[in-house]
């Protein structure tokens, strides 16, 4: 916490200086968290150029070397920031909002396992719009409740399926997440966040996303040009969540196109009707050959 505390005096001007206000996250606050840590351990790892291979230190007056160490530095300051707000508006969360979410995760992970196997079932559809519901989820208890629940129930359903996939897959944590869904809703209920110091936690907390997501994205950005003949390492950095949510979003959509079609009482697509082929025209009579000259004789 002292390094987190000195992470943030360090960002917090800065930050400020941004004059942004608002959320900037396209994806939970712990996924992106993760994401940004694993992007500064990228600008580490491929530094220096490796035979063939080239190296972002090529491009240093446009990402510096120090990129790596400052985006660390940053995500403590965003934690930082983070648990401040949280200690006003959601006490909760920071009791026991980490056990709420590594529940959730284990759930989510199991389910995913065992219904990733080629074959349509009506789970895979409740799998896909839970996770599409609570995509935007943030850290609130609110959301962590409901996720909970969500999860458990459909574990709960598909529970002997779970242990006969995976034999170590834990049973009690279907009960665990019923049990930590209460405990949020009830805590939550039973907190009244200050207006004028929530909003102002807020405000800083978000400026500290700012920075977070610019360097990330700046990475991103730069690792595309510099190993564009290397896709492989460009996709070390991009996200794993957005492309898991795109699979998602298509299989869905091809779900409901699949159902559209028997539910309306018609195929989903018509073919074109057939062309009938011109008919052929009928043969005419051949014209008489041309008398053959006898031999010997002239043509006149």
């Amino acid at each position: 916490m002292a390094k987190q505390g000195k992470d943030y005096d360090r960002w917090v001007k800065a930050a400020a200086e941004t004059g942004r206000t608002d959320n900037p996250l396209k994806v939970p606050y712990d996924v992106a968290v993760r994401e940004a840590v694993a992007a500064a351990a990228f600008v580490e790892k491929y530094w220096e150029p490796d035979g063939d291979r080239p190296g972002l230190k090529r491009v240093k007056n446009r990402l510096p070397a120090s990129t790596s160490e400052d985006l660390l530095s940053i995500v403590h300051a965003v934690q930082e920031a983070q648990t401040r707000l949280l200690l006003i508006v959601d006490p909760a969360v920071t009791d026991v909002g980490e056990r709420a979410r590594f529940v959730v995760d284990e759930l989510e992970s199991a389910l995913e396992f065992l219904l990733d196997d080629d074959v349509d079932e009506p789970a895979d559809a409740q799998l896909a719009r839970i996770k599409e519901f609570h995509a935007q989820d943030g850290q609130r208890s609110s959301a962590l409740s409901q996720a909970l629940r969500d999860y458990a129930g459909l574990a709960e359903a598909l529970k002997d399926r779970l242990v006969e996939a995976d034999e170590e897959f834990d049973v009690r944590l279907i009960a665990e997440a019923r049990k930590l869904a209460e405990d949020l809703q009830r805590r939550a209920m039973e907190t009244v966040p200050e207006g004028v110091a929530s909003a102002a936690a807020a405000t800083i907390r978000n400026q500290m996303l700012h920075l977070m997501v610019d360097r990330v994205a700046a990475i991103r950005k730069t690792a595309a040009h510099v190993f564009r003949r290397h896709p492989e390492i460009v996709r070390e950095v991009t996200s794993a969540y957005e492309r898991r949510r795109r699979v998602a979003a298509r299989r869905e959509k091809a779900r409901k196109a699949a159902e559209a079609g028997p539910a309306d009482g018609k195929p989903a697509t018509a073919p074109a009707p057939a062309t009938p082929a011109p008919a052929a025209p009928s043969p005419a009579a051949p014209a008489p050959a041309p008398p053959s000259p006898s031999a010997g004789a002239r043509p006149s």
